[in-house]
C-alpha cells in the first residue's frame, strides 16, 4: 500500500459535480491511500505556507502537484500590471516543494496547468490589456515554460497536460470550452483526461 498525495490549486481540489483526477485514482487504486490537498485560489506562496502541514506531515510516498494559473495571473480588475507571484519566486517555491518532498522520501510528479479560455464572465476581470493584445494564456505559458526547464534540471517527471489539451482541441475556443465550461476549470471529462496522463506517469515511476 502506498500513499499518493495530490497538491495544488483549484485544478486539483475537489469540486462540486466534478469527478477529479484524484478521485479516479482512488477508484483505480483501492489498495492505495489517496489524499487530496488541493485548495482553490492557491498560488505557490500560499501553498508553501501550508506545505509542512498538508504534505510533509502526511508522509506521502508519491507527490503529484500542479501550480501556475494563480501565480501567473495579472489581476487587471484590481489595476495590477504584474503577475500575483514573481516568476523567480514561483520557481523558488516549486524547487522547494520538490526538494522537501524528496528529502522526506516521496517520489514527485509535476503536471502543467491547463490552458484558459476567455468567457463573458472572465472578461469582467481579465478582459483588457495585456491579455487583449497578447492572449489570455501568454503569461501562464511563460511561467509553465520556466517550470518545465526547472523540472528538467531537477529530473522530475513532468506531465504536459497544458500542451495535450491544446493539441486535442486545436487550441480552439469551442473545443476548450467543452472541457473547461467556465474557462478555467476542467469538468469531469477534462479531469478524466488528466487522470489518464497522470496514471501513465505514475506507473512509469511506481515500477522503478
Amino acid at each position: 500500500m502506498a500513499k499518493i498525495l495530490f497538491f495544488g490549486d483549484s485544478l486539483t481540489a475537489y469540486r462540486e459535480n466534478v469527478v477529479t483526477a484524484s478521485e479516479l485514482f482512488a477508484e483505480h487504486y483501492p489498495q492505495h491511500v489517496i489524499v487530496n490537498k488541493g485548495v482553490g485560489g492557491n498560488d505557490t506562496r500560499m501553498a508553501r505556507e501550508r506545505f509542512t502541514r498538508d504534505v510533509l506531515a502526511e508522509k506521502p510516498d508519491y507527490l503529484i502537484f500542479c501550480f501556475g494559473t494563480n501565480d501567473a495571473a495579472i489581476d487587471i480588475w484590481k489595476q495590477k500590471t504584474t503577475p500575483r507571484i514573481d516568476l523567480e519566486e514561483y520557481l523558488t517555491n516549486l524547487r522547494y516543494f520538490v526538494h522537501e518532498a524528496r528529502a522526506a522520501g516521496a517520489k514527485v510528479i509535476y503536471w502543467l496547468s491547463t490552458p484558459m479560455v476567455m468567457t463573458e464572465t472572465l472578461k469582467t476581470y481579465y478582459g483588457g490589456e495585456p491579455y487583449t493584445s497578447k492572449g489570455f494564456n501568454f503569461m501562464l505559458d511563460e511561467y509553465l515554460a520556466a517550470a518545465v526547464k526547472l523540472m528538467t534540471e531537477e529530473q522530475v517527471v513532468t506531465v504536459s497536460i497544458n500542451r495535450l489539451f491544446k493539441t486535442m482541441t486545436g487550441n480552439e475556443e469551442a473545443g476548450l470550452l467543452e472541457l473547461f465550461p467556465d474557462g478555467m476549470h476542467p469538468n469531469s471529462a477534462g479531469q478524466k483526461i488528466i487522470f489518464g496522463e497522470l496514471l501513465r506517469a505514475f506507473e512509469s515511476i511506481a515500477g522503478e
